[in-house]
């Protein structure tokens, strides 16, 4: 990876603490890296929603390091279930975020390392943890950067995936023997069903039913959360992306309710291309630098909880 350590990254990598944070889930296992002591403290610390594993993930590794090195506490660990964590795995559904998780991390790096103000961050179902977190800790949460999340049940995705496909990509995908062999599952039966009814009704409406397109329940009770925070926030969203899709829905109906002051506080970017993806790594780490970059202009405002009065946010 294209990442050569400074000097101030390798003294925050060796000032690194290892964390367990007890839940009733199970033991969260995180890494704290503490502020460069030589400059001037953020006053903030930086959640980063990513489980750093592997791949695209390690950048996370460099991003806490930096943003240590700018003088904020950066904190990265593992859901319950996940990695060097307890507990149980299960199906990582965005629309059931791990709030709790979430919550509990704040929580503790309270009461043992006296944090007071958070930036929180993650892509797609951390996104969505990361923002479920306003329900309970909106107040101490300065900044959310929510990146190529889905919005909506995953159901519901189905149908925005379906309104993407005509007759001739259908018969396309069914000259693939392959296709026919994943029907044998039965989840695939069903995702081909609910695609092939979408697609009818499309062609018999004459065009897409955006009634049957509802915005999850979750998203929508975190959202609000988030607006009553006052809390800034950047999403961040590829044009191709198919998660931005149901992102779409929420612009055209949530957006434009709010008022002037709460729409200032935030903005939204939809890149050309993906942001979803993995396999991109020139992009993923377009997409890091730009969250990081975000985060630290956020740290170096003295105080982001007031309502803003600049324009609305942009989309690039």
């Amino acid at each position: 990876m294209p990442w050569i350590e400074t000097p101030e990254q390798i003294e925050r990598a060796r000032a690194e603490r290892a964390v367990v944070v007890p839940t009733p889930r199970g033991e969260l296992f995180g890494i704290l890296t503490p502020p460069d002591p030589t400059v001037p403290p953020a006053g903030r610390c930086a959640i980063l929603f990513t489980r750093p594993r592997s791949h695209r993930n390690r950048m996370w590794v460099e991003g806490a390091r930096r943003l240590a090195a700018r003088g904020l506490h950066a904190f990265r660990f593992d859901y319950h279930g996940c990695g060097d964590s307890g507990g149980d795995a299960s199906y990582l559904d965005p629309n059931r975020p791990y709030r709790e998780d979430a919550v509990a991390v704040i929580r503790f790096l309270r009461e043992h390392f006296g944090q007071r103000r958070f930036v929180v961050c993650g892509t797609c179902f951390d996104a969505r943890t990361a923002l479920s977190a306003f329900m309970d800790e909106g107040d101490a949460i300065d900044g959310l950067v929510f990146m190529a999340a889905p919005v909506m049940e995953l159901k519901t995705m189905t149908l925005v995936h379906a309104d993407q496909k005509d007759w001739r990509h259908l018969a396309r995908a069914l000259r693939n023997p392959e296709n026919w062999r994943s029907l044998a599952r039965r989840e695939r039966w069903s995702y081909m069903s609910r695609v092939l009814g979408r697609v009818t009704g499309n062609s018999l409406r004459g065009g897409h039913d955006e009634d049957a397109l509802p915005l999850a329940s979750s998203f929508l009770e975190h959202f609000r959360a988030l607006v009553r925070s006052r809390a800034r926030a950047l999403f961040l969203y590829g044009s191709e992306d198919a998660e931005y899709e149901s992102f779409r829905v929420a612009e055209r109906s949530v957006f434009p309710r709010l008022r002037p002051s709460e729409r200032a506080r935030f903005e939204i970017e939809v890149w050309p291309g993906t942001v979803h993806g993995f396999l991109e790594m020139p992009r993923q780490r377009e997409t890091f630098a730009r969250a990081l970059g975000w985060i630290e202009a956020l740290a170096s405002t003295p105080d982001v909880r007031t309502d803003a009065t600049a324009a609305p946010g942009t989309r690039a």
